[in-house]
């Protein structure tokens, strides 16, 4: 049985995973972007409604034109799906959205300043969506004829335009010239992804990340493109050093060299001996190969006492008999361990 504290990290542990699944599944599910159309200009030279009357007022019996006030003109937009034949009535599927009052009877917006962020908002509309981008659509464009005194109806309707095309997001704009009855109108249109979202449906989620989930950016398609010192298709690998042994070391950072238990080294290809050896080396972690004349376990026992050390003195021969241990035959006149006492007398 778990104790309390178990269950309380079994419980956590379980909720965290719970929580990255909904992370990775809202990130791959979601599609955001926004459709944007801006009104560079409308000429409506005579000032007439769609309905063949005056913006304001009716037409005097012997002129055919407009004489008083100026529309007001402000623009309406709906966004729809796909239509063969258009039908200009019906729920925006899509998104709609309105203007303010943008002119009179005929005006022009100048894009360049648009472009450059002066009067950011006049004559812009964006409709933003939440789905993937079907690429296809319907757009009906309304000009209107503002009246502070009556609601918005079919009598101050200016005139109504209609398109439906294809079109992938992409920064560029796209430049449209729609005739109406009594208007003319020049607007333009793109579609955007939102930050973070990429391809032709704005559906590909690619955010950059510098964290234990991955090191990387993301390219203009979306796709991960990891960061200096960093590989995988996460970009969660780090580099090693250069040189560094991958089966007897590894790093957690790039440009790291950390070597595994056993192993020693600027790139961990060196074996670490039996603690103590004295002169002995190893080829794999822990051993203790004694050199040539040495033995014991710890390689510490001198096998060739009489080689390295020349202990017989006065003509001595060396033997050596035991680890660390020899014996001397001295000449005549000589005795001792090292054969170092004479016996004659001078």
């Amino acid at each position: 049985m778990l104790d309390c504290g178990g269950r309380h990290w079994a419980l956590f542990a379980a909720a965290l995973r719970l929580w990255l699944l909904l992370t990775l599944w809202t990130q791959v599910s979601q599609s955001t972007g926004y459709f944007e159309l801006q009104i560079n200009s409308v000429k409506n030279v005579n000032g007439e409604l769609l309905n063949g009357e005056c913006c304001d007022g009716m037409k005097p019996p012997t002129n055919v034109d407009c004489t008083r006030d100026e529309c007001d003109t402000y623009v309406k937009v709906c966004l729809k799906e796909y239509q063969a034949k258009i039908t200009p009535i019906g729920t925006c599927s899509y998104g709609s959205g309105s203007t303010p009052v943008l002119g009179g009877n005929t005006f022009y917006l100048n894009s360049r300043n648009f472009h450059q962020g002066k009067n950011h908002d006049m004559g812009r509309i964006v409709i933003p969506f939440q789905f993937a981008w079907p690429r296809s659509f319907t757009l009906i464009i309304e000009a209107w004829d503002w009246d502070n005194e009556t609601k918005a109806d079919e009598k101050s309707l200016i005139d109504r335009v209609s398109y439906a095309g294809m079109i992938n997001p992409e920064d560029r704009w796209t430049t449209l010239q729609l005739n109406g009855h009594v208007a003319h109108f020049e607007a333009q249109i793109r579609v955007k992804c939102d930050e973070n979202y990429y391809g032709p449906q704005c559906n590909k989620f690619c955010g950059p990340r510098d964290d234990f989930v991955g090191h990387y950016t993301c390219d203009q398609n979306g796709n991960k493109a990891c960061m200096e010192g960093w590989i995988g298709d996460e970009c969660k690998q780090a580099v090693c050093k250069q040189g560094c042994n991958l089966i007897r070391g590894g790093c957690s950072v790039p440009g790291e060299c950390k070597c595994n238990y056993g192993w020693q080294g600027q790139f961990c290809d060196e074996c670490v001996p039996y603690p103590g050896c004295a002169h002995g080396s190893c080829n794999n972690p822990w051993e203790c190969k004694c050199e040539t004349n040495w033995g014991g376990l710890l390689c510490n026992k001198d096998l060739n006492y009489c080689g390295n050390h020349h202990p017989c003195v006065n003509g001595g021969t060396c033997m050596n008999t035991e680890p660390d241990e020899y014996s001397c035959a001295c000449q005549d006149g000589y005795s001792g361990k090292n054969c170092e006492i004479g016996t004659y007398n001078s």
